[in-house]
Protein backbone atom coordinates (compact mmCIF):
# COMPACT_ATOMS: atom_id res chain seq x y z
CA UNK A 1 0.00 0.00 0.00
CA UNK A 2 2.58 2.32 0.85
CA UNK A 3 4.34 1.77 -2.50
CA UNK A 4 0.92 2.57 -4.48
CA UNK A 5 1.10 5.95 -2.29
CA UNK A 6 4.70 6.65 -3.78
CA UNK A 7 4.09 6.12 -6.58
CA UNK A 8 0.47 7.86 -6.82
CA UNK A 9 2.88 10.97 -5.19
CA UNK A 10 5.66 10.86 -7.28
CA UNK A 11 3.30 11.27 -10.23
CA UNK A 12 2.66 14.60 -9.11
CA UNK A 13 -1.12 14.44 -8.97
CA UNK A 14 -1.04 18.45 -9.85
CA UNK A 15 0.15 17.75 -13.02
CA UNK A 16 -2.23 15.23 -14.47
CA UNK A 17 -4.24 17.34 -16.07
CA UNK A 18 -1.51 19.09 -18.76
CA UNK A 19 -0.92 15.77 -20.79
CA UNK A 20 -4.91 15.32 -21.67
CA UNK A 21 -5.31 19.42 -21.82
CA UNK A 22 -2.32 19.22 -25.03
CA UNK A 23 -3.89 15.98 -26.24
CA UNK A 24 -7.57 17.57 -26.75
CA UNK A 25 -6.47 20.81 -27.76
CA UNK A 26 -4.32 18.84 -30.82
CA UNK A 27 -7.40 16.60 -31.08
CA UNK A 28 -9.30 20.15 -31.63
CA UNK A 29 -7.19 21.26 -34.12
CA UNK A 30 -7.40 17.58 -35.75
CA UNK A 31 -9.36 17.38 -39.12
CA UNK A 32 -11.45 14.68 -37.82
CA UNK A 33 -11.74 14.76 -33.92
CA UNK A 34 -14.55 12.45 -33.53
CA UNK A 35 -14.19 9.54 -35.59
CA UNK A 36 -12.60 7.03 -33.25
CA UNK A 37 -13.91 8.71 -30.18
CA UNK A 38 -13.29 5.45 -27.61
CA UNK A 39 -9.72 5.18 -28.83
CA UNK A 40 -8.82 9.04 -28.19
CA UNK A 41 -10.90 9.11 -25.12
CA UNK A 42 -8.57 5.46 -24.32
CA UNK A 43 -5.48 7.63 -25.49
CA UNK A 44 -6.41 11.13 -23.44
CA UNK A 45 -6.52 9.26 -20.18
CA UNK A 46 -3.48 7.04 -20.40
CA UNK A 47 -1.44 10.83 -21.00
CA UNK A 48 -2.43 11.96 -17.69
CA UNK A 49 -1.37 9.65 -14.41
CA UNK A 50 1.07 7.35 -16.80
CA UNK A 51 2.72 10.23 -18.65
CA UNK A 52 3.13 12.15 -15.25
CA UNK A 53 4.93 9.39 -14.10
CA UNK A 54 7.15 8.81 -16.70
CA UNK A 55 7.98 12.43 -16.79
CA UNK A 56 8.48 13.05 -13.30
CA UNK A 57 8.59 9.72 -11.71
CA UNK A 58 11.69 9.23 -13.64
CA UNK A 59 13.43 12.52 -12.87
CA UNK A 60 12.74 12.00 -9.31
CA UNK A 61 14.76 8.87 -9.28
CA UNK A 62 17.92 9.86 -11.56
CA UNK A 63 17.84 13.65 -9.65
CA UNK A 64 17.84 12.89 -5.80
CA UNK A 65 20.67 13.85 -5.21
CA UNK A 66 20.10 17.09 -6.41
CA UNK A 67 16.53 16.73 -4.94
CA UNK A 68 17.89 16.77 -1.16
CA UNK A 69 19.76 20.30 -1.91
CA UNK A 70 16.55 21.80 -3.29
CA UNK A 71 14.10 23.93 -1.17
CA UNK A 72 11.62 22.95 -3.51
CA UNK A 73 11.44 19.43 -3.32
CA UNK A 74 9.93 18.92 0.27
CA UNK A 75 8.29 15.26 0.88
CA UNK A 76 4.87 16.20 0.57
CA UNK A 77 5.43 19.31 -1.75
CA UNK A 78 3.42 20.84 -4.34
CA UNK A 79 6.71 21.51 -6.73
CA UNK A 80 7.94 18.13 -6.35
CA UNK A 81 9.49 15.16 -4.02
CA UNK A 82 12.41 13.45 -2.61
CA UNK A 83 12.09 10.25 -3.73
CA UNK A 84 13.33 7.58 -1.34
CA UNK A 85 16.27 5.14 -2.62
CA UNK A 86 13.90 2.26 -1.37
CA UNK A 87 11.16 3.08 -3.65
CA UNK A 88 13.42 3.95 -6.65
CA UNK A 89 12.97 0.27 -8.31
CA UNK A 90 9.19 0.52 -7.59
CA UNK A 91 8.60 3.87 -9.37
CA UNK A 92 11.06 3.04 -12.42
CA UNK A 93 8.63 -0.71 -13.01
CA UNK A 94 5.40 1.83 -12.66
CA UNK A 95 7.02 3.97 -15.34
CA UNK A 96 8.04 0.58 -17.62
CA UNK A 97 4.23 -0.17 -17.08
CA UNK A 98 3.00 3.14 -17.95
CA UNK A 99 4.93 3.75 -20.63
CA UNK A 100 3.56 0.17 -22.29
CA UNK A 101 0.17 1.47 -21.61
CA UNK A 102 0.65 4.66 -23.55
CA UNK A 103 2.10 2.71 -26.72
CA UNK A 104 -0.41 0.40 -26.47
CA UNK A 105 -2.94 3.11 -26.82
CA UNK A 106 -1.49 4.17 -30.03
CA UNK A 107 -1.56 0.83 -31.58
CA UNK A 108 -5.45 0.55 -30.75
CA UNK A 109 -5.64 3.99 -32.41
CA UNK A 110 -5.12 2.12 -35.90
CA UNK A 111 -3.10 5.17 -36.82
CA UNK A 112 0.52 4.46 -38.03
CA UNK A 113 1.23 8.62 -37.69
CA UNK A 114 0.13 8.34 -33.56
CA UNK A 115 2.47 5.25 -33.39
CA UNK A 116 5.10 7.12 -34.66
CA UNK A 117 4.62 10.15 -32.48
CA UNK A 118 3.55 8.57 -29.17
CA UNK A 119 6.39 6.67 -29.52
CA UNK A 120 8.81 9.77 -29.72
CA UNK A 121 7.16 10.96 -27.38
CA UNK A 122 7.83 8.39 -24.53
CA UNK A 123 11.41 8.16 -26.21
CA UNK A 124 11.51 12.14 -25.01
CA UNK A 125 9.65 11.99 -21.61
CA UNK A 126 12.49 8.77 -20.24
CA UNK A 127 15.90 10.45 -22.04
CA UNK A 128 15.16 13.35 -20.73
CA UNK A 129 15.67 12.69 -17.11
CA UNK A 130 17.56 9.05 -17.68
CA UNK A 131 20.57 8.06 -19.14
CA UNK A 132 22.04 7.50 -21.79
CA UNK A 133 21.12 11.22 -23.01
CA UNK A 134 20.22 12.65 -20.29
CA UNK A 135 18.56 16.12 -21.81
CA UNK A 136 18.02 17.62 -18.80
CA UNK A 137 21.82 18.06 -18.65
CA UNK A 138 22.35 19.61 -22.30
CA UNK A 139 22.38 23.46 -21.73
CA UNK A 140 19.74 24.83 -24.07
CA UNK A 141 18.64 21.52 -25.37
CA UNK A 142 17.58 20.48 -21.75
CA UNK A 143 14.79 23.52 -22.59
CA UNK A 144 14.36 22.36 -25.72
CA UNK A 145 13.30 18.94 -25.28
CA UNK A 146 10.71 20.15 -22.82
CA UNK A 147 9.12 21.94 -25.59
CA UNK A 148 9.34 19.03 -27.62
CA UNK A 149 8.00 16.89 -25.15
CA UNK A 150 5.07 19.50 -24.84
CA UNK A 151 4.74 19.44 -28.87
CA UNK A 152 4.51 15.99 -29.32
CA UNK A 153 1.52 15.48 -26.94
CA UNK A 154 -0.04 17.94 -28.55
CA UNK A 155 0.32 16.13 -32.11
CA UNK A 156 -0.27 12.15 -30.17
CA UNK A 157 -4.14 14.41 -30.35
CA UNK A 158 -4.00 15.45 -33.82
CA UNK A 159 -2.84 12.24 -35.57
CA UNK A 160 -5.62 10.83 -33.18
CA UNK A 161 -8.14 13.07 -34.95
CA UNK A 162 -6.62 12.12 -38.12
CA UNK A 163 -3.72 14.30 -38.59
CA UNK A 164 -0.96 13.87 -41.49
CA UNK A 165 2.76 15.03 -40.47
CA UNK A 166 3.07 16.46 -43.48
CA UNK A 167 3.89 19.96 -44.80
CA UNK A 168 0.02 20.93 -43.21
CA UNK A 169 1.62 20.18 -39.83
CA UNK A 170 4.03 22.68 -39.44
CA UNK A 171 1.85 25.27 -39.48
CA UNK A 172 -0.32 24.00 -36.76
CA UNK A 173 -1.15 27.13 -33.53
CA UNK A 174 -0.49 24.19 -31.02
CA UNK A 175 3.56 24.41 -31.85
CA UNK A 176 3.46 27.80 -29.80
CA UNK A 177 2.97 25.58 -26.48
CA UNK A 178 6.35 23.90 -27.04
CA UNK A 179 7.67 27.51 -27.62
CA UNK A 180 6.26 28.57 -24.26
CA UNK A 181 7.37 25.45 -22.41
CA UNK A 182 10.53 25.92 -23.30
CA UNK A 183 10.41 29.21 -21.85
CA UNK A 184 9.28 27.81 -18.18
CA UNK A 185 11.44 25.01 -17.99
CA UNK A 186 14.63 27.70 -18.29
CA UNK A 187 12.82 29.83 -15.89
CA UNK A 188 12.48 26.28 -13.80
CA UNK A 189 15.88 25.64 -13.95
CA UNK A 190 16.24 29.30 -12.76
CA UNK A 191 14.63 28.42 -9.22
CA UNK A 192 16.91 25.41 -9.12
CA UNK A 193 20.24 27.23 -9.62
CA UNK A 194 21.80 26.78 -6.71
CA UNK A 195 20.80 22.95 -5.81
CA UNK A 196 21.88 22.04 -9.64
CA UNK A 197 25.11 24.10 -9.01
CA UNK A 198 25.53 22.52 -5.99
CA UNK A 199 26.00 18.72 -7.24
CA UNK A 200 27.63 19.74 -10.66
CA UNK A 201 24.88 19.38 -12.84
CA UNK A 202 25.01 21.23 -16.52
CA UNK A 203 21.69 23.13 -16.78
CA UNK A 204 20.80 26.47 -19.26
CA UNK A 205 20.76 28.29 -15.77
CA UNK A 206 24.25 26.96 -14.63
CA UNK A 207 26.07 27.15 -17.28
CA UNK A 208 24.96 30.46 -19.15
CA UNK A 209 23.75 32.09 -15.58
CA UNK A 210 20.25 32.91 -14.01
CA UNK A 211 19.46 36.01 -16.32
CA UNK A 212 20.87 34.59 -19.66
CA UNK A 213 18.49 32.08 -19.05
CA UNK A 214 15.75 34.31 -18.28
CA UNK A 215 16.39 36.12 -21.20
CA UNK A 216 16.38 32.96 -23.15
CA UNK A 217 12.56 31.45 -21.99
CA UNK A 218 11.44 35.63 -22.29
CA UNK A 219 12.88 35.06 -26.53
CA UNK A 220 11.20 31.49 -26.24
CA UNK A 221 7.53 33.82 -25.18
CA UNK A 222 8.37 36.44 -27.55
CA UNK A 223 9.15 34.53 -30.64
CA UNK A 224 5.87 32.35 -29.93
CA UNK A 225 3.80 36.01 -29.62
CA UNK A 226 5.09 36.92 -33.20
CA UNK A 227 4.16 33.96 -34.51
CA UNK A 228 0.73 34.57 -33.09
CA UNK A 229 0.43 38.02 -33.78
CA UNK A 230 -3.24 38.49 -32.32
CA UNK A 231 -4.72 38.88 -29.20
CA UNK A 232 -6.86 35.74 -29.24
CA UNK A 233 -7.12 33.63 -26.23
CA UNK A 234 -3.52 31.90 -27.03
CA UNK A 235 -2.03 35.26 -27.55
CA UNK A 236 -3.46 36.69 -24.57
CA UNK A 237 -2.13 33.96 -22.88
CA UNK A 238 1.38 33.91 -24.21
CA UNK A 239 1.90 37.80 -23.75
CA UNK A 240 0.56 37.32 -20.24
CA UNK A 241 3.41 34.73 -19.72
CA UNK A 242 6.32 36.70 -21.57
CA UNK A 243 5.21 39.52 -18.48
CA UNK A 244 5.86 36.89 -16.07
CA UNK A 245 9.10 35.76 -17.74
CA UNK A 246 10.62 39.61 -17.81
CA UNK A 247 10.08 40.49 -14.29
CA UNK A 248 12.46 38.13 -12.88
CA UNK A 249 14.97 39.31 -15.21
CA UNK A 250 14.94 42.86 -13.45
CA UNK A 251 14.94 41.49 -10.20
CA UNK A 252 16.08 37.14 -9.70
CA UNK A 253 14.37 36.75 -5.95
CA UNK A 254 10.91 37.06 -8.31
CA UNK A 255 12.06 33.79 -9.77
CA UNK A 256 10.41 30.92 -7.63
CA UNK A 257 6.93 33.43 -7.56
CA UNK A 258 6.74 33.74 -11.46
CA UNK A 259 7.42 30.02 -12.30
CA UNK A 260 4.33 29.41 -9.76
CA UNK A 261 2.14 32.16 -11.55
CA UNK A 262 2.84 31.00 -15.00
CA UNK A 263 1.87 27.43 -14.06
CA UNK A 264 -1.57 28.35 -13.37
CA UNK A 265 -1.73 31.29 -15.22
CA UNK A 266 -1.70 28.02 -18.08
CA UNK A 267 -4.09 26.61 -15.95
CA UNK A 268 -6.59 29.00 -16.28
CA UNK A 269 -5.90 30.25 -20.25
CA UNK A 270 -6.59 26.80 -20.87
CA UNK A 271 -10.04 26.55 -19.12
CA UNK A 272 -10.68 29.65 -20.93
CA UNK A 273 -9.67 27.95 -24.71
CA UNK A 274 -11.66 25.17 -23.74
CA UNK A 275 -14.97 27.18 -22.69
CA UNK A 276 -14.84 29.46 -25.96
CA UNK A 277 -14.49 25.97 -28.29
CA UNK A 278 -17.47 25.22 -26.47
CA UNK A 279 -19.56 27.89 -26.76
CA UNK A 280 -18.62 28.17 -30.55
CA UNK A 281 -19.48 24.93 -31.61
CA UNK A 282 -22.86 25.08 -29.63
CA UNK A 283 -23.62 28.37 -31.68
CA UNK A 284 -22.46 26.48 -34.99
CA UNK A 285 -24.96 23.18 -33.73
CA UNK A 286 -27.60 25.88 -33.15
CA UNK A 287 -27.18 27.79 -36.51
CA UNK A 288 -27.30 24.41 -38.43
CA UNK A 289 -30.71 23.41 -36.48
CA UNK A 290 -32.25 26.81 -37.09
CA UNK A 291 -31.10 26.20 -40.98
CA UNK A 292 -32.73 23.00 -41.36
CA UNK A 293 -35.89 24.73 -39.88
Amino acid sequence: MESFKVIIRTSRPVGWSFGPILYAIGLVHSPKPFTRKRAAILQLLSLSVPLSLIVFGVNDVYDFETDTRNARKKIDGLEGTILDPHYHAVVTLAACVATAVILATSFISGRRSNVAVVSLLLFMSWQYSAPPFRFKEQPIFDSLSNGVIVDLAYLAGYTAGGGRLDRKMLALKGHILGLCTAGVHALGAVVDVEADAAVGQRTIATVFGPRLALVFGAMSYLTALLIERQLTVFGVYILGGLLMMVAPIVDLSLAHAAFQLVVYWTGVMSAIWFAEKAVAAARRRRASADGRS
